[in-house]
């Protein structure tokens, strides 16, 4: 996702009404007069933020036939994704994961065995008997989400304890170039002498001198 369509939808999500409809819309499509009822807002209101929604790209309809009168529109949630924002000092990260389409997974990945069991539930010929396995799908899915999500919030902890370090470090270093170069080698990991200086607007020669210094401030410490 661009940075552009990453800002319009962080615009279109931040409003507290439209999360609310997004929220109603993930359990059902539904109606814009029923949307209205259920949460409590003007049907002018709801469509005003309809209308964003769909503008953005989150929501399309459909014209569904009214048994009291003239045709309808029905609105649905258009895209599958997740949303991550890390915030911490010396770290500003935000980014979207589509998972709209069936991903590709390994079949000695870990989650391939989960796939096999959704894949089997989906052949139960009683529709009835789909629902036990696929709520154990769904209970399973989400320990391991829950299990990633505390891994994730400890590794950044660990890196953001570990950025604090390295920019109270670069205080002793001397030079404000030197400084910069450090913490951008620790917040931007594998970039290239050529990225790093256009990203400082420094001339490339500049840039590999620098980092020699700090290599050799580094070994010194050492």
């Amino acid at each position: 996702m661009s940075q552009s369509e990453l800002d319009l939808v962080l615009g279109t999500v931040e409003n507290p009404i439209r999360r609310k409809i997004i929220a109603r819309l993930s359990q059902e499509p539904n109606y814009q007069l029923q949307l209205s009822k259920e949460l409590g807002l003007s049907q002018q209101l709801v469509a005003k933020h309809l209308g964003t929604m769909e503008g953005a790209g989150l929501v399309s309809t459909v014209l569904e036939e009214s048994p009291r009168g003239p045709r309808r529109k029905e609105y649905l949630l258009k895209k599958s994704f997740s949303m991550t924002i890390d915030l911490a000092p010396n770290l500003f990260r935000a980014r979207v994961y589509s998972f709209g389409a069936v991903p590709g997974v390994p079949e000695d990945d870990e989650h391939a065995k989960v796939m096999l069991q959704a894949n089997d539930a989906f052949r139960y010929p009683e529709e009835a008997t789909r629902i036990r396995p696929l709520a154990e799908i769904v209970a399973e899915v989400d320990k391991k989400l829950e299990e990633m999500e505390h891994e994730r919030a400890v590794l950044l902890y660990l890196r953001s304890l570990a950025l604090r370090e390295a920019a109270r470090t670069t205080r002793s270093l001397g030079k404000a170039d030197r400084k910069r170069v450090l913490k951008y080698i620790m917040g931007e990991q594998g970039d290239s002498i050529r990225d790093m200086s256009q990203s400082f607007g420094l001339q490339q020669n500049v840039v590999g001198d620098i980092l020699e210094e700090i290599e050799k401030d580094l070994g010194a410490a050492d």
